[in-house]
């Protein structure tokens, strides 16, 4: 067997050669090669059109590409094999909660801002409720989701080179900020979706060689899933309903599509909503990314098995015999253990996480450049020339990166799972952000004031939570599984013998006890109850400051539930259903209305003056 000749001896050092470098230049060199071309191609980027929209016509495939990967950073890569690894294959189950999310999200949210051809989500709100109040919320929200994901993201790429090359974790959060802020800048929307295809196919290529090569050394796939079944990480069926279970079935479909859902909400996606020349390229788009989504995630998940699998034949687990500090250099080692005699393998993995890390660190600074422009410099100075307005978007994207390089250097010194980390902090603005867009969509009776209070309550339960959380780090919530043997490693350059196959002796984790009991409910629900707080608090404010009518509301800020969701049922069930509402009809004309208006000016244009 490939790995017989491995034991008793400590995990090889770490080698990096020649080609693993030239892989990991050419990866950045194309990257930045493509932002210069669409600099100096077609519009050249002077119009705010074309630089943060691409002239709302754009292919429909690469920016599919594009939306999927924003979406998959270092949080995919090294998170959620590292949450594999330690609680078992249920952890990618949260590949469920993609697919439901942009499958939900795309009868919600296209056809409400497609239509309206904006270029910032959070315009919708100035027309929805005729002020700015709940827009300026809205936006704050935004930007703290975009900078504290920016860093989670920079920093997640920074430990993998830091555990593979030694090389300071600052050193790799410059190069990610600058390269991307290069690209980004100088080459637009276009840039960054191009971009994004070329770091795609690196991405995939890289997690293929991982998962094809770890199962080959350890003896097939079947051994693979002998091994895990054996360690307890193939046990997925856990219908417990209990909140304080890190994952079960029922926080994975239910908590973790809440939580998800702001991704295919947030300005990055109504972005690539507004490339789409139609709405039904727009559609078509949402519906393929969702089960791709799902596909990447349970990929990830796979590695993290095959690293379980690869650890437990060379009977030396990495993490607990203090080889590694931290859960997300796992996947790192492993890579550095399979590729050792392969040159530029390792580079490739480098390369891939470096790609996975540019693609959503660009889409998150041409998301805030777009937010920026719309909802701060238009509302300050409404007559800004085109011209300006580009070259402020551009200046914007420097400033961004500075900002985020320290985040990145700020959250490094945070400690465990870089998966739970983006769950626990990164959703805290996303929760009533979520919360207030679907209240101001279904909701006819949704003022701004119920709005502003319910994101607000939305936002301090969710805060409260979190931090306590993580102040108390309640044993409860973190029981992981045993994990590999250690009788083949070195501690402390002295070798440790274990009789037993299973980690070291785990101590009995101590309850919470009176309120404090609280804080052991599982991270994946807290999204869940911060969207439901923000619909039950903005509906009782709305109706102490007083409701508007339906029959005042301008139906194409808003949808039907019973409409969009159940769209095949009888037309009288669904009137039913929805309490009688005018809504649909309404927008129903409104479409037909546009449709006249099209035709009439398409036989203006052929026709010609008189």
């Amino acid at each position: 067997m490939a790995t017989e000749g491995r034991k008793g001896e400590m995990l090889h050092e770490t080698t990096f050669g020649v080609a693993d470098y030239v892989v990991c230049v050419l990866a950045l060199c194309v990257s930045l090669s493509i932002g210069l071309y669409y600099a100096c191609t077609g519009g050249r980027q002077v119009t705010t059109a074309e630089y943060h929209l691409g002239n709302r016509n754009l292919n429909f495939l690469p920016v599919m590409f594009s939306l999927m990967v924003t979406s998959q950073s270092s949080i995919l890569i090294l998170g959620v094999p590292a949450e594999t690894y330690l609680y078992g294959f249920l952890a990618t189950f949260t590949g469920v909660g993609f697919w439901f999310a942009y499958w939900l999200c795309a009868r919600i949210i296209i056809p409400v801002v497609h239509p309206l051809r904006i270029t910032s989500v959070n315009e919708y709100f100035k027309l929805r409720y005729k002020n700015n109040t709940v827009r300026i919320l809205t936006t704050i929200l935004s930007f703290i989701f975009w900078f504290i994901y920016l860093g989670i993201v920079t920093y997640g790429v920074s430990t993998a080179v830091e555990s593979v090359l030694g090389v300071p974790i600052w050193l790799c959060v410059v190069i990610v900020s600058v390269c991307s802020m290069i690209y980004t800048a100088v080459g637009g929307i276009k840039a960054v979706i191009w971009t994004d295809v070329i770091q795609f196919s690196i991405m995939v290529t890289s997690v293929l060689a991982i998962l094809i090569k770890g199962s080959l050394i350890v003896g097939g796939g079947s051994e693979v899933i002998r091994i895990n079944l054996e360690g307890k990480r193939l046990d997925i069926w856990n219908f417990k309903f209990d909140l304080t279970l890190r994952y079960t079935i029922w926080n994975i479909v239910i908590g973790n599509t809440a939580k998800l859902l702001f991704l295919p909400l947030s300005q990055s996606s109504v972005q690539r909503i507004g490339c789409m020349p139609t709405l039904k390229d727009a559609y078509k788009m949402f519906y393929i990314v969702a089960p791709l989504m799902g596909l990447s995630v349970f990929l990830a998940g796979g590695m993290g098995l095959v690293s379980y699998a690869y650890f437990v034949k060379v009977r030396c687990d990495p993490l607990a015999s203090k080889l590694i500090k931290n859960p997300n250099q796992i996947l790192p080692t492993l890579v550095t253990e399979i590729f050792q005699n392969t040159p530029g393998m390792t580079g490739l993995f480098i390369a891939g996480l470096f790609c996975a890390s540019l693609s959503t660190v660009s889409s998150g600074y041409a998301a805030i450049s777009s937010m920026t422009l719309q909802d701060i410099m238009k509302i300050k100075w409404p007559n800004l020339s085109e011209k300006r307005s580009t070259i402020a978007s551009k200046l914007t994207v420097l400033v961004i990166s500075f900002l985020s390089t320290g985040m990145a250097l700020l959250l490094a010194n945070i400690k465990g799972s870089l998966l739970k980390l983006a769950h626990m902090v990164m959703t805290i603005p996303t929760a009533p952000y979520t919360g207030i867009i679907l209240y101001s969509i279904f909701c006819t009776s949704a003022t701004s004031a119920g709005a502003l209070a319910g994101g607000i309550v939305s936002l301090g339960f969710y805060l409260w939570m979190a931090i306590g959380n993580i102040v108390l780090s309640p044993p409860s919530v973190e029981k992981k599984l045993a994990t590999a043997p250690l009788d083949m490693c070195f501690l402390n350059s002295t070798l440790v013998s274990y009789n037993t196959t299973t980690a070291a002796s785990t101590s009995s984790p101590i309850p919470l006890e009176g309120f404090n009991q609280i804080y052991g409910m599982s991270f994946q629900w807290f999204d869940f109850i911060a969207i439901i707080l923000v619909f039950v608090v903005g509906l009782i404010t709305s109706k102490i400051v007083g409701a508007p009518r339906e029959e005042d509301v301008d139906a194409r800020y808003v949808l039907c539930f019973t409409e969009q969701f159940f769209p095949y049922l009888p037309e009288k069930v669904k009137y039913v259903l929805s309490c009688r509402s005018t809504i649909p009809k309404r927008r129903k004309q409104i479409k037909a209305e546009e449709r006249r208006y099209n035709v009439e000016m398409d036989e203006n244009v052929l026709c010609g003056p008189n």
